[in-house]
């Protein structure tokens, strides 16, 4: 009911595609269709519950979420298994593999059609297709990232069907998306101008992200680079060297935070499908020690719980939500640890309802993702974030990947400015507290941004801890929790990604029944299908075909690393 909504709505403010009989009048409306297309930027509903309820999906073992686990949930016993999948768990998030090829059909035709067009028509088509090709490109990386080989340059090709074709060396398909993105960051400029003014407001129309900023989607192909260059330089250096290089000296990255409204709520007020799996699924959403203990001022001998500013991470309060005592308590993978608390007062509440946010706030003994700035909140599409920039530069310079005018310390400073900036402004849209009788609750729940110099101050504490550090990968270690605490939730798959590149941050081991498990998957398996309908290309990559093959990008000094505390 809600996509159809969401249907008429696009169909009543923007072309659709399926009544132009032109193909000029086809391409917006298949641009703005791929903007909306559920599970890229707009998350999927039914992946985000699958992939959180058993507490056995990517973002539990990437310890960026988990259930309050104890052993009266007895499928954990199998929680070590990556070789057979009875622990880890890629449903839905596997569709990934399909959706690229099946969902993004549009560019294909957007290719296709822009090639037939002549004169004018084409001049205001060009822009489209480039917008569009970001976004597969983007889409791409996101799947070589989960997957390692994909059938990419055989891909798209119409009525023969991406299942005839063969899978692709992943370092060769970063090499093409990294020119392709760096040709058309180039190019754009000028197809933008040449566009007519009625091209151009119609663009503005249908571009539902960002508006027609051409200068923005810009920096947003250059951010996506940096991303993947970033990823690459582990093996593959001088390569990414030269692209990360191009787009310092173009100085061409965001300047604002790349977010915006979908077109789509549900449910009231709050910012999409997949909210509605975080909120039912609340039982699942409780922040583990790794997390929130980057929060909290461990390095300043504080021993308790209770949020202080000037301490604490600015960002706590609107990231995680306050306990029963008004404080802030993990979840630890230390299940066994865990039990005698739980089997005595330190019980939770974890209905699937949206009304008793009271209930929780009285029951809860530990600490979830805040329901106001995550579950009913007009949460928008995430592309790209200032502080994510600020933390791949960090690590570019840190690596000498390049020279940006900044130390990699000033860079891991503006993460948390900027992190702190876009926690609060996503904190401050939502209403859910406002009728929280109790004031200490309302002020923790939706606390005042802190003073500059206050967050300036938290943000110099982890420059000095960051520069402080004895090597590199003890500071890869602080600036991976950065990236843990200012992505989290947002975009965990991203968090996946690079606990596997970087074998950073060093997650908790598991602890059930007196046995330690330090499950470690490394990518996802490929999905069923394939063996049935690409049977000659799949058996060629059928030996990776398991959930303990690293992908490419991690460096070959890190393969047999664990990612796990010793």
């Amino acid at each position: 009911m809600v996509l159809a909504s969401c249907e008429d709505v696009l169909e009543n403010e923007f072309k659709n595609p399926d009544k132009f009989g032109n193909v000029e009048g086809a391409i917006p409306g298949m641009f703005t269709a791929m903007l909306n297309q559920g599970t890229f930027y707009i998350k999927d509903y039914g992946e985000w519950w699958n992939q959180l309820t058993n507490g056995t999906g990517i973002v539990a073992y990437s310890q960026i979420s988990e259930r309050y686990v104890t052993d009266r949930y007895t499928w954990f016993k199998e929680y070590h298994d990556v070789t057979n999948g009875n622990g880890f768990d890629d449903t839905h998030v596997r569709n990934w593999f399909e959706n690229f090829y099946v969902k993004l059909k549009n560019w294909a035709f957007i290719r296709d059609n822009v090639a037939l067009l002549e004169g004018e028509q084409q001049v205001n088509a060009k822009v489209y297709y480039d917008l569009a090709t970001i976004m597969k490109d983007w889409a791409a990386l996101r799947n070589v990232d989960l997957f390692n080989s994909i059938p990419y340059f055989e891909a798209f090709r119409g009525s023969e069907g991406f299942f005839t074709a063969k899978y692709d060396d992943p370092k060769l398909i970063y090499r093409n998306i990294l020119d392709e993105l760096k040709e058309i960051s180039e190019r754009l400029p000028a197809e933008h101008a040449a566009m007519s003014s009625a091209a151009k407001a119609e663009l503005t129309n249908q571009d539902i992200a960002l508006k027609g900023n051409v200068e923005q989607w810009i920096q947003y192909a250059n951010a996506i680079r940096l991303r993947a260059a970033v990823r690459l330089a582990g093996v593959d250096r001088d390569f990414a060297v030269a692209h990360i290089t191009d787009i310092i000296a173009k100085g061409s990255l965001p300047t604002v935070d790349l977010q915006w409204q979908i077109p789509v709520v549900d449910p009231p007020n709050a910012g999409g499908l997949w909210m509605r799996g975080l909120y039912e699924a609340s039982y699942a959403t409780f922040i583990p020690k790794v997390m929130l203990n980057a929060m909290m001022g461990k390095k300043n001998n504080k021993v308790d719980s209770v949020y202080e500013v000037g301490v604490d991470d600015p960002r706590l309060p609107v990231i995680a939500m306050p306990t029963k005592y008004k404080d802030y308590r993990p979840v630890t993978m230390d299940a066994d640890w865990q039990k005698a608390g739980y089997l005595a007062t330190e019980k939770y509440y974890g209905t699937q309802t949206a009304t008793p946010l009271s209930s929780f706030l009285e029951q809860n003994s530990k600490s979830m993702y805040s329901h106001v700035t995550f579950m009913y909140n007009k949460f928008p599409a995430y592309m790209m974030s200032l502080a994510e920039v600020d933390l791949l530069l960090a690590e570019a310079v840190l690596k000498g990947l390049a020279t940006t005018g900044k130390s990699a310390g000033e860079h891991m400073y503006d993460a948390v400015i900027h992190s702190t900036d876009y926690w609060y402004y996503i904190n401050s849209l939502s209403t859910y507290a406002d009728n929280v009788a109790d004031a200490g609750f309302k002020n923790l729940l939706k606390p005042a941004k802190p003073d500059a110099a206050s967050i300036a101050a938290y943000a110099n504490t982890i420059k000095t801890n960051f520069e402080a550090a004895v090597d590199e990968e003890a500071k890869m270690e602080i600036l991976m929790l950065q990236k843990y605490v200012h992505i989290n939730m947002v975009e965990p798959y991203e968090l996946f990604t690079d606990l596997r590149r970087t074998r950073h941050p060093k997650l908790e081991p598991f602890k059930l029944g007196n046995i330690v498990m330090t499950p470690q998957p490394e990518r996802l398996r490929y999905p069923t299908s394939e063996f049935e309908t690409n049977t000659e290309n799949y058996l060629e990559v059928a030996g990776q075909d398991n959930f303990t093959t690293p992908v490419f990008w991690v460096p070959a000094n890190k393969i047999n690393e664990s990612y796990y505390q010793q």
